[in-house]
């Protein structure tokens, strides 16, 4: 499903306004949980890393139905982990790719040539793995689709741990490895579920053009604000504790002025997106529309 013209326009028009905020990349855990500072501090608006370890990747959205989202799970700031405690294992990044009411989480850890390091590599999947699983069942709603897979990215002169990722495919979860020795195009390997066949195919590489962005993944990507509104949607829908579930988020629209909030908890049966203002319900609900995700977010103007 395409978005009309119209509405790509004026999608394009709102989503080139310069946001004036600079938000702090510091994790804040006094006010938000694990699944929020991913959220907020940890996404990667240009989905390009850069080289580790001798590999490089990018991802591309050459389609006008998907939302694709990036982020650093092993920080540049060790000082300021995702994952605390130092015996645990972190992964580079994960991607998370939206459509038809299907969460993809594609975990993304990238190794050289140096022995037994890509085994450690599929042991850092996994444990992200467990503990994203657990924050996801925790804070969202109970009807999204939600599926989690990992890829494994070397030089072309790396070892690769077969018997690992065949038994980790036995288990049903699928840890791609991919080679290139240049910046590998990953688009195609995380919006889709990869099964046990695509781990008998070599990566091809191939260029894909760039598609404009919808005006839900720009918010989501660049726009997190690292402190919530108390007003009286915030009064009726959030209350603060330390075992609290779900998540509150408020972004800034590209007016600068006004804020759009995602609220999910496992008791709501659709996830909400909150307005401040009417100006841009229109363009989201039509991008609710075309991603076909109208079945789990609901759009409310919150209340004055």
């Amino acid at each position: 499903m395409k978005q009309d013209k119209k509405t790509a326009k004026q999608t394009k028009q709102k989503k080139n306004k310069t946001l004036s905020f600079i938000k702090k990349n510091k994790l804040n855990w006094d006010i938000f949980n694990r699944l929020e500072n991913l959220l907020i501090f940890c996404t990667v608006p240009s989905r390009r890393a850069p080289q580790e370890s001798g590999v490089s990747f990018y991802i591309t959205n050459p389609q006008d139905d998907a939302i694709c989202l990036l982020f650093q799970i092993d920080r540049d700031d060790k000082r300021d982990p995702l994952i605390r405690g130092e015996n645990i294992k972190r992964p580079d990044y994960l991607s998370l790719f939206i459509q038809d009411n299907l969460l993809l989480f594609t975990i993304i850890e990238m190794k050289g040539t140096n022995k037994n390091s890509t085994e450690r590599g599929i042991e850092q999947i996994i444990t992200f793995r467990d503990i994203l699983k657990e924050e996801v069942i925790k804070h969202c709603i109970k009807p999204l689709k939600i599926k989690f897979q990992g890829i494994l990215l070397t030089p072309y002169n790396a070892d690769i741990p077969l018997l690992e990722i065949q038994k980790q495919a036995s288990n049903n979860f699928i840890v791609l490895p991919i080679q290139y020795h240049h910046s590998a195009e990953l688009y195609y390997y995380i919006s889709k579920l990869n099964t046990k066949a695509d781990l008998q195919s070599k990566y091809i590489h191939e260029k894909l053009d760039e598609s404009v962005s919808f005006l839900i993944e720009e918010l989501l990507a660049k726009c997190a604000l690292n402190k919530r509104e108390q007003d009286r949607y915030y009064s009726e829908n959030f209350v603060p504790s330390k075992h609290r579930r779900g998540i509150y988020i408020d972004y800034l629209l590209p007016n600068n002025e006004d804020r759009i909030t995602l609220l999910s908890n496992p008791n709501q049966k659709k996830i909400q997106l909150a307005l401040s203002e009417k100006e841009y319900q229109e363009t989201i609900q039509k991008e609710l529309e075309t991603l076909k995700l109208t079945e789990i977010i609901n759009i409310v103007l919150r209340s004055a």
